[in-house]
């Protein structure tokens, strides 16, 4: 994601692990299934966030 987040806006990651980085965070986890998938980019929609990259990790 491009820009930081408020440590109130992590809280609604809360199943992720939250990584910041100059002027970017890094949002990664273990999903079960794909609909988590749906449900944390609706909830990144919702926050008005701009979802930059996703990507799978071999697992």
């Amino acid at each position: 994601m491009s820009g930081r987040l408020s440590e109130r806006a992590r809280f609604a990651f809360c199943d992720l692990q939250v990584q910041v980085i100059p002027s970017q965070t890094i949002m990664f986890g273990e999903l079960a299934e794909a609909s988590d998938l749906c449900e944390v980019l609706a909830r990144c929609r919702a926050m008005g966030l701009e979802v930059v990259s996703l990507q799978r990790l071999p697992g």
